[in-house]
């Protein structure tokens, strides 16, 4: 068991020991026995320097730059490690391009800075790619409007990369032939990148485990109090959590619930929805930007995905609890309608969509009325809370890296004077160039290996040791779908060494084939279900709860219901 958490007793100098930097977090155990090791030292009274609520990617961007710094750090979550927003946005790494619109050149610049950074840190997972942005008659904004913001794009990137190009419709057209010839005036190609926000938000939460960091899914948070030197929090088991700091970094559920007063009001929630589809239906080369008919500033994406591609976005206000979002028909018919205006020969009709997802995205409440989500600014903020913690508010994927390093300096200053003088003092952020998976990369040799090839997107060089693992046994070796990347390791993997605790976790958001498979992962979801309920030690019956659990989650997200095998777990296609 790693010595990651120190009670005031302990010596600091072991924290982070039994992990060396070098490791990969791949190869050490997060399954349930780390979980009840974990809860046995909340129980003996252990003391974490932070504590983190929230294990989406503000929670574990926070949790990894602590970490990094030589903090204790324990990351709390109601659910699983990306379950809100950071498994259900539009997948792109990006500057924003319409961000300059509203004004907001910081706000570019920063995420332009972080997704350069990002190309280094995470190669597997951010994937530079040249967008394709057409400007229709009647759009809003017009080819010389494309060019001037891109150019003011390119000189915010400090020229890094390609610089954009202006294409006439002819050339737009030979480019992307699925688009519609009539009212094209011309388009733009530019640089923005791809990833899989799931995947990312688990590989920066790795990491911070790789520096020691514990995480503890499935466990909410009833309240924080201000008790002597530190926060206790309480969880709704009874159980109660101490922490010198703590950052509440709980996306859309941000509130006065842990933050107080200070809590109340400050988030705007916007709802998205994606549809994905079969790459022959919708046989896009590149992502293609589409502006929303009339003066409305929302913007679409077509992106291809392997043998699939995906369209989303809308951009409306959303009430209510953000875990019951799903997606509705009149939005589906809306995004299909949408891109068909565009794309009349793709295959738009609601029987070709695959599956969809839903999520809601917190944005920073502005003073007075809110008329527009598609308005609101995407920067952060910081509050205190009533308790002493501090709540991040708002955001972006691509700038976690940069908002988790402002809070972090927050917490070290906050923590300084109480500083132990037994122990080294917290260091400056190393995340800025660190890999998130420090092993050698890989050689030209493992990359034309097709299992190799299969793993490397989601794993990074990690994937040598899955390879291995899978090498010559059929059983872990074959692809789950035939038309589909993802191996049979995988599944295992996810239940062994990246904290999978029920079937959705595995097969939404680590395999996520609820997504991609025509049956919503229905083929392995009894095989992961019981493997699930082995390892915690639990009955039969609670294969059978497992199974309705998932698909509860997956019917009310995508509106589809998951074909589970009733007889035959080793089904896979």
């Amino acid at each position: 068991m790693r010595e990651s958490t120190v009670s005031d007793s302990s010596p600091p100098s072991t924290r982070g020991d039994a992990v060396p930097a070098h490791a990969d977090a791949a190869g050490v155990p997060w399954d349930a026995s780390t979980v009840r090791g974990l809860l046995q030292r909340v129980d003996e009274g252990a003391m974490w320097d932070l504590v983190v609520v929230g294990a989406g990617i503000s929670g574990a961007g926070v949790a990894r730059d602590a970490a990094r710094r030589g903090l204790s750090v324990v990351v709390i979550d109601a659910a699983d490690v990306a379950c809100g927003t950071s498994s259900r946005s539009t997948r792109l790494i990006h500057g924003g391009v319409r961000y300059l619109e509203q004004g907001q050149i910081g706000l570019v610049y920063e995420a332009l800075r972080e997704r350069s950074r990002l190309y280094k840190t995470a190669e597997h997972l951010v994937e530079p790619t040249r967008f394709l942005f057409p400007a229709y008659r009647g759009d809003r904004l017009g080819p010389w409007m494309l060019r001037m913001g891109l150019t003011l794009y390119d000189a915010l990137n400090l020229f890094r990369g390609e610089g954009h190009d202006a294409l006439d419709s002819q050339r737009c057209l030979e480019l992307e032939p699925l688009l519609a010839p009539e009212g094209l005036r011309g388009a733009v190609v530019y640089e923005d990148a791809v990833t899989d926000d799931a995947r990312l938000t688990l590989a920066v939460l790795q990491d911070a485990r790789r520096h020691g960091a514990d995480v503890l899914t499935y466990s909410p948070v009833e309240r924080l109090e201000r008790r002597g030197d530190g926060i206790d929090v309480y969880l709704d088991d009874g159980k109660t959590i101490r922490g010198r700091e703590v950052v509440v970094a709980t996306g859309p559920w941000t509130g006065p619930a842990l933050l107080g007063r200070p809590g109340e009001h400050v988030v705007h929630k916007s709802k998205g929805v994606h549809l994905v589809l079969r790459s022959e239906d919708v046989p896009v080369d590149r992502p293609v930007v589409i502006q929303a008919p009339g003066d409305a500033r929302r913007i679409l994406f077509v992106v291809p995905w392997g043998t699939r591609t995906y369209v989303g976005t809308t951009d409306t206000p959303y009430e209510g609890d953000p875990q019951g979002c799903g997606v509705a028909p009149h939005e589906e018919s809306e995004l299909l309608s949408t891109i068909a205006r565009v794309m009349p020969g793709a295959r738009l009709e609601p029987e070709a969509i695959i599956s969809a997802w839903a999520g809601v995205r917190p944005l920073v409440r502005p003073e007075g009325a809110v008329e527009d989500s598609a308005e609101l600014s995407r920067k952060h903020r910081i509050v205190r809370g009533e308790s002493g913690a501090l709540g991040l508010v708002g955001g972006k994927l691509t700038t976690f890296r940069a908002m988790a390093e402002e809070v972090v300096d927050e917490v070290v200053r906050r923590l300084r004077p109480r500083w132990p003088e037994n122990r080294p003092a917290p260091g400056p952020c190393s995340t800025a160039e660190s890999p998130l998976v420090p092993l050698e990369p890989p050689t030209a040799q493992e990359r034309a290996d097709p299992l190799f090839a299969d793993l490397y997107p989601r794993h990074g060089p990690a994937a040598r040791l899955l390879a291995a693992r899978a090498r010559g046994v059929p059983e872990l070796e074959a692809r789950i779908v035939p038309d589909l990347p993802y191996r049979r390791i995988e599944l295992h993997h996810a239940i062994t060494h990246e904290g999978s605790r029920h079937v959705s976790d595995v097969l939404r958001r680590r395999v996520p084939l609820a997504l991609t498979d025509p049956g919503l992962g229905g083929s392995v979801a009894r095989e992961v279900a019981q493997r699930l309920v082995s390892a915690r030690g639990g009955s039969a019956v609670e294969v059978e709860d497992e199974l309705d659990r998932y698909r509860a989650e997956i019917t009310r997200e995508t509106r589809r219901v998951p074909r589970i095998d009733p007889s035959d777990p080793h089904t896979s296609g």
